[in-house]
């Protein structure tokens, strides 16, 4: 019988890219935790072979169903969510119930953070800091990934596509950042999941490239496009509500976050407020903090983890740019 493993937040771009990395290519039955019933139809009709169900993680109650007969749960939380550290609870205290349950199967807790977690002037980096604090006190064998910013968050082919490209910032486009390709950060999560106890315990910070800014990144674009491309960067009152606006009110040209959430999660039927009580306060945090500092890690556990060389913004401007082909 296959083990089943749930992942949360698979509308998202993480598991989109995850999924078909291990969708009936490994050990595992997928069960897929759908926040509404409209995402729910369409993670159903792309993974028919998958268990998919509508959960409400703020719930313990609904966690603990959720996690009847499982033996992993990969868990990506709701960043910019006022209560991302609530739902990490509840999945860890759950996950800490089925771990006790007699004749259970549970084995392992697999957790997408977010690297550099000791960064508590990022709100959102403060709570997942507290979801990773709570794993380490359980009695559970966890892993804790922790990916930097996307590299995909770029918008490559739009920006091939025009005439006269313009690209808006949210921040200063000269702080280097280290990034992350979502198929390098696929990868590696399949691997952790697939071979699970050899990873039990660790850490890994995750990076696909050394600090990079967004100015290198822009030239970049702009050799296999042979298109100059405007950079703007936006007042810190406009960069805030872009923010805002990319996360609550539909993606805008150009503009992006460094950990792009499941929309799903967002919805009014879900908080009843499209902007919840911290969300502001974290979105103005960040471009504070992105203005003069960055994310910076090695790509050297990713190197180990992927058993190749990680994807580098030169090779993935190519990819983005082929596949519109």
């Amino acid at each position: 019988m296959s083990e089943i493993l749930v992942i949360t937040c698979p509308s998202g771009k993480q598991c989109s890219h995850l999924i078909p990395l291990i969708y009936q290519k490994t050990q595992f039955k997928l069960r897929l935790a759908a926040h509404s019933h409209d995402s729910a139809s369409k993670l159903q009709t792309k993974y028919p072979e998958a268990e998919v169900v509508v959960s409400d993680i703020s719930s313990l109650d609904e966690c603990c169903k959720l996690l009847s007969g499982a033996t992993t749960v990969y868990h990506v939380g709701p960043s910019f969510h006022s209560r991302e550290t609530e739902m990490g609870f509840n999945m860890i205290n759950a996950a800490v119930a089925e771990s006790q349950t007699p004749g259970n199967k549970f084995r392992h807790f697999v957790f997408s953070s977010v690297l550099c977690t000791q960064h508590r002037n990022l709100m959102q980096h403060d709570l997942k800091s507290r979801i990773e604090e709570r794993l380490n006190l359980s009695p559970l064998n966890f892993t804790i990934l922790q990916p930097t910013n996307f590299m995909d968050a770029y918008p490559v082919a739009a920006l091939a596509s025009q005439s006269s490209p313009s690209l808006e910032r949210l921040w200063n486009p000269d702080v280097p950042n280290s990034m992350i390709a979502l198929r390098d950060l696929a990868e590696a999560a399949a691997r952790v999941l697939r071979e699970g106890e050899p990873h039990y315990l660790a850490q890994y910070p995750l990076c696909s490239t050394l600090p990079i800014s967004d100015t290198e990144v822009v030239k970049v674009i702009e050799k296999h496009t042979g298109k100059s491309i405007a950079v703007h960067v936006p007042s810190f009152e406009t960069g805030v509500q872009n923010v805002l606006k990319f996360l609550f009110g539909g993606k805008q040209p150009g503009h992006y976050v460094g950990e792009l959430v499941d929309q799903d999660f967002l919805s009014p039927a879900a908080d009843g407020d499209l902007r919840p009580d911290i969300t502001r306060d974290e979105a103005e945090r960040l471009i504070l903090f992105y203005n003069r500092r960055g994310l910076k890690g090695s790509p050297n556990v990713l190197r180990w983890l992927i058993q190749r060389e990680p994807t580098t913004v030169d090779e993935w401007v190519q990819m983005q740019l082929n596949s519109t082909v």
